[in-house]
């Protein structure tokens, strides 16, 4: 199944397979070497930055390694083009804003209904399925943040969780 993920409205209430497609413009944030207690300050940080760039849609988080030790992390929004990102940051911050696009290809999806102290039994649940089906090792893994929780219930907060295979 191919489907423009950030634009769907609907829950993937049951862990599934798709093929995520090719060609969705993202404007990005790189970090390296971070640890879980790192998050709320980059994501503070980041999201703030990266919002100026006109999103079409939800942030996501793109974890790189172990993301219960150190690991690499990619903060991002998708939007309608590249952007001019030399407008956008700090001239003096080591995290280059930079266009790209959301990675292709195959894909497990499932949707985390609830507060973000949740999301831990959640990636469980999807990763036992990942294992039970065979799957390898993922090369990421993505939070997609489809509300926001400034103006959203914490029980009806949604985060697609995705492992890319």
């Amino acid at each position: 199944m191919s489907i423009p993920l950030f634009f769907r409205e609907d829950s993937f209430l049951q862990p599934m397979e798709l093929t995520l497609p090719d060609g969705i413009a993202v404007v990005t944030q790189r970090f390296y070497d971070v640890r879980i207690e790192d998050l709320r300050d980059i994501f503070d940080e980041s999201f703030q930055t990266l919002a100026q760039t006109r999103p079409v849609g939800p942030p996501y988080a793109m974890y790189e390694g172990d993301p219960t030790d150190v690991f690499d992390l990619t903060i991002g929004f998708p939007v309608a083009g590249p952007v001019d990102v030399d407008d956008f940051g700090d001239p003096d911050n080591p995290h280059d804003i930079a266009n790209e696009v959301f990675p292709s290809g195959p894909a497990l999806i499932m949707s985390h209904i609830g507060g973000f102290d949740g999301l831990g039994s959640a990636w469980d649940s999807l990763m036992e399925v990942h294992a039970v089906n065979g799957g390898r090792t993922p090369r990421a893994t993505i939070e997609i943040y489809v509300n926001d929780p400034s103006s959203t219930p914490q029980e009806d907060l949604r985060t697609d969780l995705l492992a890319l295979y």
